[in-house]
């Protein structure tokens, strides 16, 4: 187990791998559950491919490995930014006084990905109403738990290979 720790690609390839399980994971849990995502859940699904594809660059171009690692680095803030907001929508729906907005093929369609942004980041009150519960947690709870998850698995490794230095 050491061994592959210090193997650098094999790791940022088994983070990219759960970033992209994870954004499987949440499209396949929202055709189940019969969900139209919202502007936070595509926030949150685009921001796992972003780290993920970061990660999996980073592990393919070993020269280009800290800028591509700094692509995924910043792809888990946004996840965690979005998902920890909308869990907190969930948890306080007063605290939301907009409307989350519309999916990502409307802010496609007119282009206004400023609006998709602001949108992925802040959410609404719709954003809390109607979710399903998968063993006891809302959809966004698990989102938020799996960005953590990979945030935590990411950091401890990084302080694993500064104290092997």
């Amino acid at each position: 187990m050491i061994n592959l720790l210090r193997n650098q690609r094999l790791v940022l390839l088994a983070l990219a791998i759960l970033c992209f399980g994870a954004t499987g994971l949440a499209v396949l849990l929202g055709h189940v559950f019969e969900l139209e995502a919202c502007s936070m859940c595509w926030f949150q699904r685009i921001a796992f491919l972003l780290a993920g594809a970061g990660f999996l660059l980073a592990a393919a171009w070993p020269p280009g490995g800290i800028l591509t690692r700094r692509f995924g680095e910043a792809g888990l803030l946004l996840a965690l930014a979005s998902s920890a907001r909308q869990s907190y929508v969930i948890a306080f729906p007063e605290s939301a006084d907009t409307s989350c907005g519309a999916g990502l093929s409307y802010y496609a369609q007119i282009g206004a990905w400023d609006k998709f942004f602001r949108a992925g980041l802040m959410g609404g009150s719709d954003c809390a109403q109607d979710q399903p519960q998968f063993l006891g947690l809302y959809l966004p709870n698990w989102s938020l738990i799996a960005v953590l998850g990979v945030i935590t698995l990411y950091v401890a490794w990084m302080i694993w290979r500064r104290r092997q230095a």
